[in-house]
């Protein structure tokens, strides 16, 4: 399902970590995340990060192919440095078509529960607006160690989302995390429903 979603994402041009899927990259910049392709991956223990050399690598794939035979492999990027996850979720809903959640992501999501949501139609200014109502918007700001990051990327992403959303017919699709550092976002977990 990551492999597809993945997939998905590139198609529309929404920032991704470089990636490989059941392959052993030769010519690899370290540390890289290695994730078993299945839902509730940090739960299950699904995902290992800071693997810094090719032994590690080696070994990693090893243990999450003999705990979760059968599933595909992903090896991924690590995106390092001073950044905050956030997460973008798309969903069906029988009175506004569909509507957009935006908080704060990674696996404290659930627990947070920080979140705006978006009924269409919307642009960029209703988003800005929409994100003062976060408790810990301050996070998004540069608040001490936490990097100011650009909310007009993040809004690129939740347009070409939304687009994604609608051509494919989908249910439900989210990006958790979307990581957002200064200038950059990068997705790198999403699942969708159709």
């Amino acid at each position: 399902m990551l492999k597809e979603g993945l997939e998905l994402l590139k198609r529309y041009e929404i920032p991704v970590p470089e990636y490989w899927i059941n392959d052993f990259p030769t010519n690899i910049r370290f540390p890289v995340v290695v994730k078993a392709d299945l839902n509730h991956k940090s739960e299950k223990g699904a995902v290992v990060k800071d693997v810094f050399s090719y032994d590690h690598l080696q070994r990693v794939v090893d243990q999450l192919k003999h705990k979760f035979p059968g599933k595909d492999i992903i090896i991924q990027k690590q995106i390092t440095g001073n950044l905050i996850e956030t997460i973008i979720g798309i969903k069906r809903d029988p009175t506004f078509d569909y509507f957009v959640l935006f908080g704060l992501g990674g696996t404290i999501t659930e627990l947070l529960r920080d979140f705006i949501i978006l009924a269409p139609p919307f642009d960029k200014r209703d988003f800005l607006r929409q994100i003062e109502n976060l408790r810990l918007k301050k996070l998004l700001f540069g608040f001490r160690n936490y990097p100011k990051i650009d909310l007009n990327k993040v809004y690129e992403v939740i347009a070409k989302l939304s687009k994604a959303f609608e051509e494919n017919d989908l249910k439900e699709i989210e990006i958790n995390p979307l990581i957002c550092k200064e200038s950059e976002v990068f997705a790198v977990d999403v699942r969708f429903f159709k």
